[in-house]
């Protein structure tokens, strides 16, 4: 039996470069997702997310491949959360298209029965419509009190 995972493909209307930086630089995620992600960007750099004052570790992981501006690859841990699943995977998959940039993030590695799927079942959706519009009209989505409750905010 397959282990479940989480396929999402986006298109935004920006470069991969400047996708792969509004997905790498925590002054722009902080806008977006409402995380400060924080790395040295290399294999083996951890990377921590942060809440966007900085004031509390959100989730954690380790960067496993990164190729700039197309490809990366990290670990996802949210044990800080109070989850106790081991890590699960996410890659992040950039295509240039014309000007554009095809966002495929995939998400696996998730245990059988994964909470942590649940939850980012909705979050994701949430975070990449929010990261299309940071940077096709310079503004992240409006988030509801329902989506950020979801997220647990």
């Amino acid at each position: 039996m397959s282990r479940p995972e989480f396929v999402y493909v986006i298109y935004i209307e920006a470069p991969s470069a400047k996708v792969w930086e509004a997905l790498t630089d925590g002054e722009h995620t902080r806008l977006y997702w409402s995380r400060f992600v924080q790395s040295d960007w290399h294999i083996g750099a951890r990377v921590e997310f942060l809440r966007a004052d900085k004031s509390q570790l959100s989730h954690d992981g380790e960067v496993l491949e990164i190729d700039p501006p197309r490809r990366l690859v990290m670990t996802f841990d949210v044990t800080p959360e109070g989850f106790s699943e081991p890590p699960s995977r996410v890659t992040y998959e950039l295509e240039e298209l014309h000007g554009a940039t095809k966002l495929t993030v995939i998400h696996d590695g998730f245990a059988p029965d994964s909470k942590v799927l649940k939850g980012i079942s909705q979050g994701w959706p949430q975070i990449l419509s929010s990261l299309k519009s940071y940077l096709e009209r310079g503004a992240p989505m409006a988030m509801t009190d329902a989506m950020r409750a979801a997220r647990g905010e």
